[in-house]
């Protein structure tokens, strides 16, 4: 499932429309376009339909999230592979937003329908097929005067004609998926507490007597988030659909939440996330780390991240001490996780290395940020004192490895960033202390992997 995601049966293209002179005026540009236009006529007379029902004085407007920021955007649906655009402008002087459908027949672009809105801009347009009847609907987010709180309004074009349907939601975020499971696409609205209302993910399905998506379920969101830094639809670790949503907190924590649909029971559900005594808000995923939750090891599960601090000796820099990452695979069910793979992430040099089991809990690493290298030893915690080094990984530039002793290291990798080409390397070692803990060269490469 994808977010926003291109209309599954329909070839659907964006035309990007620059404003001139902050007037009526436009022209099309073709750098972003999927497909050629069919003619030079066609944008003349889009321009056409849209000043008969703006007006001479309007502004477009550009949608500020999402995958489509055009403010004219073409697309084609329904069995018979329809043509139409859509188009989001202001007008009285940027009091009102606007949208309009335009309908492509009989070799002419005509009006369908045009429709206000009380937003003060446009976040997003979305196209999806709501009720499975093979057209898709517009969904359209509009920006409002509250930040995080956007209006929603959705469109169904039927018969030739345009049917507005009324959503009585706002949203911080929104995800289109079948998390039911139904085999109907879901709407979720996620919003930010505000001084009303708590955090709270909204479930909107698409009702056949009331001819409109309704909202059917809900679920309260951990309170403490105060941004959604990361959303995405994906499977965990029962192999079924979910919402991963990584939040940030005042404090710069991270932490994740996975929106779960029980079908059984009929219930939305929020499985990492619970209360103490004290009402305050648990979840073992808090982290104080930027690193958002990924299909680590590419097997089609996403997984989430706990970040803790490795050991080091008391006298140690902390800015120095690495931390593991544990990926977990997350059981809706309850809500437990289940560690995949540890690892050690370095986002400045862009890799990671992937933690030997045997390992756990016997190695630490301080990372020497001005030499660009990461060193790892053997840690006894009965004696709190850095014992044998056994790798050392490292960023050299392009001109400093051909200067390097290239017996001494393994060459993992070249990596190239804004123009610049630098050589990831390691350099190992042995213990005889715990012959268990070394590695060789033949491993090293699986281990050491460069950040997608």
């Amino acid at each position: 499932m994808k977010v926003n995601r291109i209309i599954k049966s329909a070839v659907c293209f964006i035309l990007t429309v620059i404003l001139f002179s902050g007037c009526s005026d436009i022209s099309f540009g073709e750098q972003t376009i999927l497909r050629p236009p069919r003619a030079t006529g066609d944008r003349a007379e889009i321009q056409t339909v849209i000043k008969e029902q703006a007006g001479s004085d309007y502004m477009l407007k550009y949608p500020q999230s999402g995958d489509y920021r055009s403010a004219v955007t073409l697309f084609e649906t329904g069995r018979n592979k329809n043509q139409y655009a859509v188009a989001l402008y202001s007008t009285e002087n940027n009091a009102k937003m606007n949208i309009s459908i335009i309908s492509h027949e009989d070799e002419k672009w005509k009006c369908l329908g045009s429709y206000n809105n009380s937003g003060t801009g446009v976040d997003r347009i979305i196209f999806e097929d709501l009720n499975n009847d093979g057209s898709d609907e517009i969904l359209v987010g509009w920006s409002t005067y509250n930040a995080g709180q956007n209006n929603l309004s959705a469109y169904s074009i039927e018969n030739g004609s345009v049917r507005e349907m009324t959503i009585d939601e706002t949203y911080t975020e929104i995800v289109i998926s079948d998390i039911t499971q139904d085999k109907s696409e879901d709407i979720v609205l996620l919003s930010l507490r505000n001084d009303q209302t708590p955090s709270t993910a909204r479930l909107l399905q698409y009702s056949e007597q009331e001819k409109r998506p309704i909202g059917k379920f809900s679920v309260i969101l951990d309170s403490d988030v105060t941004s959604f830094v990361n959303v995405q639809c994906g499977v965990v670790g029962n192999k079924r659909q979910c919402i991963i949503i990584d939040g940030g907190k005042n404090n710069g924590q991270l932490t994740t939440q996975v929106l779960y649909f029980d079908t059984e029971n009929q219930q939305l559900l929020n499985p990492l996330v619970s209360k103490n005594e004290n009402g305050s808000t648990l979840n073992s995923t808090t982290r104080k780390s930027a690193v958002t939750s990924k299909d680590i090891n590419n097997d089609g599960v996403v997984e989430v991240p706990v970040v803790t601090q490795m050991s080091a000796p008391p006298d140690t820099d902390a800015g120095s001490i690495c931390s593991i990452t544990s990926w977990k695979q997350v059981n809706p069910d309850d809500g437990s996780l289940k560690t995949i793979l540890n690892t050690v992430m370095d986002y400045t040099d862009g890799y990671y290395l992937i933690m030997p089991e045997s390992w756990n809990g016997c190695v630490t690493g301080l990372n020497n940020a001005e030499n660009r290298e990461i060193d790892f030893y053997v840690w006894d915690s009965e004696n709190p004192v850095l014992g044998d080094i056994l790798l050392s990984i490292c960023r050299f530039t392009r001109s400093d490895w051909d200067k390097a002793d290239k017996g001494k290291y393994v060459m993992i990798d070249s990596v190239s960033s804004n123009g610049t080409e630098s050589v990831i390397a390691a350099q190992i070692y042995k213990t005889d202390k715990n012959k268990k803990l070394n590695i060789n060269k033949s491993d090293i490469k699986d281990l050491i992997r460069l950040i997608a």
